[in-house]
């Protein structure tokens, strides 16, 4: 048996993603023993590593020379922070690739403002606004950026930075698309937003990174993100730490995740670009993002009509209320057909059809995360009777709901 310490934090959803991967490979392998404690990204190095015997160590830390004291120990590493030393061997996200789909997420949805929130400093947060800011000057789009942290530090009160944030995107230009270096800035922005009386995603759109599904479904709407493939960096992690533990095994070893195809890679110092996804740079290997998982906080496009914004707003707050057009147009004095005419122009369909597309997705997100009979369903999304409800969601989604509710459990 190999082993091998786990110096990787347990606090965020990001850590855990990789601990799973690790896990995966041990079990898989069948000839390690792990150690971990709980851990935060800045922690310490606890002195059971130093006094272990370990064969191994995966270590994600937020400081370079908490990686270097971990190398000093001279048993074989993987590093899996950014500020991983010249001569470590590391697996990392391709924070490029992130933020790159970010702006094709908020291009897409027709946005031609956009604003960065991150952290200065920090490799990751650096990254992802440089490439962000690239991709968007690829097809003439400025965009605006504020950098401060959004944690207590030494550089001033937390309240006194929140309202620097406020102002700052009180002062963008609306309708505007907004990422966040990571999650907990963009819940952060969605907070100031609900308190500047800024309809989100109407207003602002916003996009976060990790995608820590805990975090992201608590947020008012629940916030969009960009989620690393954390699982595959773990695992590609252990399988290298197996590598050198085991220097002799010339045997290139495949790895094989859900599905997709097996990658041979040997530890490696020249560039190289496996199945558009994973590269080479220096013994480093930068493991791409599954995606972007689209939530609420980006669930439109850009509506530069901002009387259509609000009533758009309203309609997403209020739809599984029973609302119908007549009650948009008590709460927005104007001709029905002025409405239907400048909503078709903004989002391309009718108010009809957005107040029933938004119970639809509420009908999805029940059938999907309850047991609740349809009846209970019918009477908390506004429809009038439940059969008028299952017609309108076979229409819209191809299948009845108890269908979709067996196809998603």
């Amino acid at each position: 048996m190999y082993r091998v310490a786990l110096l990787i934090e347990t606090s965020k959803a990001f850590g855990r993603g990789l601990l799973a991967g690790v896990g995966r490979f041990a079990r898989l392998h069948g000839q390690w023993s792990t150690f971990v404690d709980e851990r935060g990204l800045s922690d310490p190095i606890p002195d059971w590593v130093a006094s272990g015997d370990f064969d191994g160590i995966i270590v994600r830390a937020s400081r370079r020379e908490t990686l270097e004291q971990v190398m000093g120990f001279g048993i074989p590493t993987v590093c899996l922070g950014e500020e991983n030393p010249t001569s470590a061997i590391s697996v990392m996200n391709d924070d490029e690739a992130c933020a790159e789909l970010a702006a094709q997420h908020l291009l897409e949805r027709g946005f031609s403002n956009f604003g960065f929130l991150g952290h200065r400093g920090f490799v990751w947060s650096d990254v992802r606004r440089d490439h962000f800011l690239r991709a968007l000057a690829l097809v003439g789009r400025d965009c605006e950026v504020l950098e401060a942290s959004i944690e207590t530090t030494r550089e001033a009160p937390w309240y006194q930075r929140r309202e620097r944030l406020a102002t700052w995107i009180a002062g963008l230009d609306k309708p505007v698309g907004i990422l966040a270096c990571y999650d907990a800035a963009a819940r952060t922005i969605l907070e100031v937003c609900r308190d500047l009386n800024l309809l989100v995603p109407e207003q602002v759109a916003v996009l976060g990174v990790d995608n820590d599904e805990v975090l992201c479904d608590l947020c008012d709407p629940p916030l969009t993100s960009v989620a690393p493939d954390t699982e595959a960096i773990g695992m590609r992690a252990a399988q290298l730490l197996h590598r050198l533990m085991n220097p002799d095994d010339g045997t290139p070893l495949q790895l094989q995740q859900d599905g997709r195809p097996g990658t041979e890679y040997k530890i490696q110092r020249h560039n190289e670009r496996i199945n558009g996804q994973t590269r080479y740079e220096q013994r480093r290997i930068i493991v791409g993002p599954v995606g972007v998982v689209t939530r609420g906080s980006t669930g439109t496009h850009a509506i530069e009509d901002p009387l259509i914004a609000a009533v758009a707003g309203y309609i997403r707050r209020h739809a599984s209320d029973g609302i119908d057009v007549s009650d948009l147009l008590t709460e927005f004095p104007m001709s029905r057909r002025t409405l239907e005419r400048r909503f078709s122009k903004s989002l391309g369909q009718s108010p009809l059809e957005l107040i029933r597309g938004v119970r639809i997705n509420h009908v999805k997100t029940l059938l999907r995360e309850t047991d609740l009979k349809l009846d209970s369903i019918c009477e908390m999304t506004g429809f009038s009777y439940t059969a008028y409800m299952v017609g309108c969601f076979k229409k819209s989604v191809g299948m009845t709901p108890g269908q979709f509710r067996s196809q998603e459990r």
